[in-house]
C-alpha cells in the first residue's frame, strides 16, 4: 500500500538502529530524570530521525519528536501534556510539518488539545462509496498502462483545528472548538489517464479544492491513566460542527461523531484497548473531499490508504491487544537489556461507509487485521516507537482481485 499517511515504509534495519539505539541512551536519561520529577516540572524534548523511501516520495529526510511538559505544581492528578511533531522534506520537493498536542493546566482545569498540519504531498482519490469501484488506467511517458481503483493527484494543504475545553466534573470537559483547512493547487499526477466506465468518471464530482471552516463544541469524557499510552481508563468525545458561509467556508454542511475508547489492564502492564467510533454528516450540497468520512490511515484502520472507502457517515470498531516485555516500576540496569524495552501487538478493525438511506449491515464492514513491534522510549511518559504491518481483508481494496496492505514506522500509538 502506497500511502503519504504510513510516512516511514520499505525502512531498512540499518535506518531501524539508527533510531532505536539513540532512543535507548536517551530513554536512560529519561528513566533517571523520572526521580526527581516530582519536585521540579518536567521538561523534556525526544527528537528521532525520519528516514524513508516510496515512489511516490523518493527519499525521504526529516524528524519525528514529542515535548513533554508538566504544569503539576505540586497536583499529581496533573497529567503529563505532550505536543508530538512530524517534519518530512523529500528528494520530489514534497513537504509535510505536522503537529498534535495535548495540554493540560494545573488541576486539570483547562485542557487544549487540536492539530497544525501544513503538506505538500501526493494523496489519492477513491470516489464516494462503500466499494472501491473506480476503475481507471494510467498511461506513463513510454505507454506502459497500469489500471488503478483511485486517481492519483497532489495539492497544498493547510489545516488548524484548535479545541479549548473547561472541566465541569471530575474527568468531564466541555468546550468550543475550530476546523479550518485550505486546499489549494490541485493537481491530477498523471498526464494520461482514462476511465473504464461512466461511473468511475463521478469521482470528479467529489470536489478536492477550497476552504472549510467550522465551529462546534466537544464534550469529553476521559480517565485513562496515562494520555500517550494508557493500561486503563475510559475516553468519551462527541464533537460537533457547522461549516458556514458566514465563516468564509466554501463549503455548507453539519458534522456529528462520538467515539467510544476502552482500555482493560487485564492483567501486569498488558492492555486490552477498544474503540468504536460513528460519524455524520449533513447537507443539500457537497461535501469536499477531506472533510468525509474516511476509512485508513496509520492511526485508523490500519492496512487501507486513508479514503479508500469515504461517504458522509461512517460506522466502526477497532480492537488491540498489547503485550510488552517490560513491567511497570521495573529498573533497567546497566549491560545488556535491550530486550525488555520491546513488547508485541495484535489488532483486528473494520469500518463502514454508508450514504442516507442505505443499509448498515455486518457484510458490509471492510476488515483489516495485523501486528506490530513497539520499542519503549520513555519510562516516564511510556512512549513507544509504533512498528506495525496491517493487512486490508477486503479482496479488492486495491483493485480488482488485489488487497491492500500497509507498513506503520510511528512515535505513538495509534489510539
Amino acid at each position: 500500500m502506497k500511502t503519504i499517511d504510513v510516512f516511514i515504509r520499505q525502512c531498512v534495519l540499518p535506518v531501524l538502529w539508527l533510531i532505536v539505539l539513540p532512543a535507548f541512551s536517551q530513554s536512560q536519561g529519561a528513566d533517571s530524570l523520572a526521580k526527581s520529577a516530582s519536585a521540579r516540572d518536567y521538561k523534556r524534548l525526544d527528537i528521532f530521525p525520519a528516514i524513508s523511501y516510496s515512489p511516490e516520495t523518493k527519499l525521504t529526510l526529516g524528524a519525528i519528536g514529542i515535548y513533554y511538559l508538566d504544569f503539576r505544581k505540586g497536583d499529581k492528578t496533573t497529567p503529563l501534556s505532550n505536543v508530538d511533531f512530524l517534519a518530512v522534506y523529500t528528494l520530489s520537493k514534497q513537504v509535510l510539518l505536522e503537529s498534535r498536542w495535548e495540554i493540560f493546566t494545573h488541576k486539570r482545569k483547562w485542557r487544549t488539545r487540536g492539530e497544525l498540519l501544513l503538506q505538500r504531498y501526493p494523496d489519492r482519490n477513491y470516489g464516494i462509496g462503500n466499494d472501491a469501484s473506480v476503475l481507471l488506467v494510467e498511461v506513463d511517458e513510454e505507454g506502459a498502462r497500469d489500471t488503478l481503483n483511485y486517481l492519483n493527484f497532489n495539492s497544498n494543504r493547510i489545516k488548524f483545528s484548535p479545541a479549548v475545553l473547561r472541566k465541569v466534573r471530575r474527568n468531564l470537559y466541555v468546550g468550543v472548538q475550530g476546523d479550518l483547512e485550505y486546499l489549494f493547487k490541485y493537481k491530477e499526477l498523471p498526464d494520461q489517464f482514462y476511465f473504464l466506465n461512466a461511473d468511475s468518471a463521478r469521482i470528479r464530482d467529489v470536489p478536492v479544492s477550497g476552504l472549510r471552516s467550522g465551529i462546534g463544541f466537544q464534550i469529553l469524557y476521559d480517565n485513562r491513566d496515562n494520555l500517550i499510552n494508557p493500561l486503563k481508563g475510559t475516553l468519551i468525545e462527541f464533537n460537533d460542527r457547522h461549516y458556514a458561509e458566514w465563516l468564509g467556508s466554501d463549503y455548507t454542511f453539519s458534522y456529528y461523531s462520538l467515539e467510544l475508547r476502552q482500555y482493560i489492564n487485564p492483567w501486569r502492564n498488558h492492555t486490552l484497548a477498544l474503540r468504536g467510533l460513528a460519524s455524520l454528516e449533513y447537507t443539500d450540497d457537497a461535501v469536499p473531499l477531506r472533510a468525509l468520512s474516511r476509512v485508513g490511515g496509520h492511526k485508523f484502520i490500519r492496512g487501507y490508504f486513508r479514503g479508500t472507502y469515504q461517504d458522509h457517515h461512517l460506522l466502526s470498531f477497532e480492537t488491540e491487544y498489547r503485550l510488552p516485555f517490560w513491567r511497570e516500576g521495573q529498573s533497567f540496569k546497566p549491560g545488556w537489556q535491550v530486550w525488555k524495552r520491546f513488547g508485541i501487538v495484535g489488532f483486528l478493525s473494520g469500518a463502514q461507509v454508508f450514504h442516507d438511506g442505505e443499509p448498515v449491515t455486518f457484510d458490509r464492514f471492510n476488515l483489516a487485521a495485523g501486528g506490530g513491534l513497539r520499542i519503549l522510549l520513555n519510562k516516564t511518559s511510556r512512549a513507544n516507537i509504533r512498528i506495525d504491518y496491517a493487512v486490508a481483508l477486503r479482496n479488492d481494496s486495491g483493485g480488482p482481485g488485489k488487497r491492500q496492505s500497509g507498513f506503520y514506522f510511528f512515535l505513538g500509538e495509534a489510539f
